[in-house]
């Protein structure tokens, strides 16, 4: 029985054979079959290569005493005939189709008020205690070195309003600026899990118009949680061991949804607003945030700017701070302090802003001797004028504020931080006779307003 030879022969073998067979040929032929001789050759060596590699393809005509299985129906691919537009290099441009816009601003609202420096432009300095430096918060409105007076950096509100599947975030500043179109970023933090780091980062360069637009915008993420450094908000510079904002979501339109943020103006440019979906920042039920304007530095990747800059290479708005005046590297920088949003914080939260609460109520006649003000007890008269007293801690304490009730017997103490209250008052009806019942202990959560009404032993 006749044996087959192998498929694939050692490489060598074959090309030596395929020169000894072409030798022959080219000794008795003439010059005109030199050109095809070759160009067999070429296909053969080509054929016989792939066929010997990972891919077989079998040669159409098989070799002597070989025995070839049958292959596969292959689809071909066309071939490519080059034109001219095809061998210059091609630049791509890359075009952004929004499907949807956001709607507007409706919802829940929550906002910040924020020191503004216009009132102290002239002296070229800002507020006394609204920029500490060490603790991350910045009231810097100004360029370097010069500290002329930049109106749209200095912020005077920032509002949050959640009309889920849409955040609108919408800033208030002093005055706008032609030379910030564009450039002036205008953004938010948000601290998903309140430890006082921020998780994302979502700004836009200042918009030359009212209508929504993703040019400029950006969202970004921390993903290795290193924003704020070995100590969330406090000074850690130098510190070199963070990248900040390092994941990009979003920019320009570019992104897995194209259609995530936006920025307009608002009021005819005297405000700017933000709008961007819920989902950027993972849905989250409760989250600190704050407000920042930036013209200056720009660069997500050195958040938080004190552990990224030294107070000596920040400088200072402040010239009663000699050794940092004026402003050196950190400039063109404005930021709020940090709100609770969804929950009620403890007050220790890193950066959090110091809330005011208020206590509030009206006096009245216990007829009924309750103990409590009913309402057909809340009658004026005769308890206007009335002393009310407040004591910080538990009762007894005195002496933190007070006041009086006004002609309908209402009272309301306000500007309280968060905290433990004593709450008394004094009625005095005649000459020489004192009501004096014992005061109440009262807790106020940060700005919490609560209303307490008192009552007199009829």
């Amino acid at each position: 029985m006749a044996q087959s030879l192998p498929l694939r022969k050692p490489i060598l073998s074959f090309l030596t054979l395929m020169l000894l067979v072409l030798g022959c040929t080219l000794t008795g032929a003439g010059t005109a079959n030199l050109a095809a001789t070759q160009t067999a050759l070429a296909h053969a060596v080509i054929q016989y290569s792939t066929s010997a590699g990972g891919s077989p393809t079998p040669m159409s005509t098989p070799m002597p005493g070989s025995r070839i299985a049958p292959s596969p129906t292959r689809t071909q691919t066309p071939a490519f005939t080059p034109t001219a537009s095809s061998t210059a290099t091609q630049t791509a441009t890359l075009t952004v189709v929004h499907l949807s816009t956001p709607p507007g601003e409706s919802g829940t609202t929550r906002y910040i008020i924020d020191p503004v420096a216009k009132d102290y432009a002239a002296q070229k300095r800002a507020p006394a205690g609204a920029d500490v430096y060490a603790g991350n918060r910045y009231e810097r409105p100004f360029t370097a070195e010069t500290m002329d007076y930049l109106p749209d950096v200095d912020l005077e509100r920032v509002e949050l309003r959640i009309d889920s599947p849409w955040v609108y975030v919408t800033f208030q500043f002093v005055a706008a600026r032609p030379d910030g179109i564009g450039k002036t970023m205008y953004g938010a933090e948000f601290d998903t899990n309140k430890d006082g780091r921020g998780d994302y980062l979502v700004w836009g360069a200042s918009p030359s118009d009212g209508n929504w637009t993703a040019t400029g915008v950006e969202v970004w993420k921390d993903s290795d949680y290193d924003v704020g450094g070995p100590r969330p908000q406090l000074s850690d510079a130098p510190w070199t061991g963070g990248n900040g904002y390092d994941r990009k979501i979003f920019i320009g339109g570019q992104g897995a949804d194209p259609d995530l943020a936006w920025i307009r103006q608002i009021e005819d440019g005297a405000k700017v607003q933000l709008a961007f979906k819920y989902s950027a920042i993972g849905n989250a039920p409760q989250f600190l945030w704050n407000g920042l304007a930036d013209w200056g530095v720009r660069r997500p990747d050195w958040f938080d700017y004190n552990d990224h800059f030294t107070q000596a290479d920040a400088g200072s708005p402040l010239p009663i701070q000699s050794d940092f005046y004026p402003l050196k590297a950190l400039w063109g920088v404005d930021n709020t302090c940090h709100d609770a949003y969804g929950f009620t914080p403890t007050g220790m939260e890193p950066g959090l802003c110091q809330y005011y609460g208020r206590i509030s109520g009206q006096l009245c006649w216990d007829i009924n001797h309750t103990g409590t003000c009913d309402a057909t007890e809340l009658s004026p008269a005769s308890i206007a004028g009335d002393a009310i007293s407040l004591g910080q801690g538990a009762c007894p304490a005195s002496g933190f504020k007070s006041t009086v009730t006004d002609s309908q017997g209402r009272y309301s103490i306000t500007d309280l931080p968060a905290g433990t209250y004593c709450l008394g008052f004094k009625h005095v009806p005649a000459p020489g006779f004192l009501i004096n019942p014992n005061p109440m202990t009262v807790t106020l959560a940060p700005g919490e307003a609560k209303a307490v009404n008192l009552s007199i032993p009829w």
